[in-house]
């Protein structure tokens, strides 16, 4: 299991930005709110039977907060090929979102990665 994380925080830290575990300190998003927004989130979800009784699927969601870029669907395309190749992970789908920042007139970019890996735990009665 850890080796699918492991993979996944290389492949994201190929573009030099941070990268948090399932959400944002407060110092953290402070910085963020004086400069612009321009990080990874990831978190892992619910776990799921599979019907070989062999392994268990789990969600697994990457957010990518970006402020003041024009080149976002192509950043997009960027991300799915450098996760592409992660091992027993695989893209459900992306959504695309926009946030406005309080108190401004300005947004955030979130686009919403959901994906799925499979664990093999061999033998699994749930």
């Amino acid at each position: 299991m850890q080796e699918q994380i492991d993979a996944l925080l290389t492949a994201l830290n190929t573009f030099d930005i941070p990268v948090f575990e399932d959400d944002l300190a407060e110092d953290e998003e402070t910085q963020f709110k004086k400069k612009n927004y321009h990080f990874f989130v990831y978190e892992t979800g619910d776990m799921n039977k599979n019907d070989d009784n062999r392994s268990i699927s789990q969600d697994v969601v990457i957010y990518y907060y970006s402020e003041n870029r024009d080149d976002i669907d192509e950043r997009t395309i960027d991300i799915i090929t450098e996760l592409s190749n992660l091992p027993r992970m695989s893209l459900k789908r992306t959504q695309k979102q926009r946030l406005k920042r309080k108190d401004t007139d300005n947004y955030v970019d979130r686009i919403v990665f959901l994906y799925q890996r499979r664990i093999v735990t061999g033998c699994v009665e749930l």
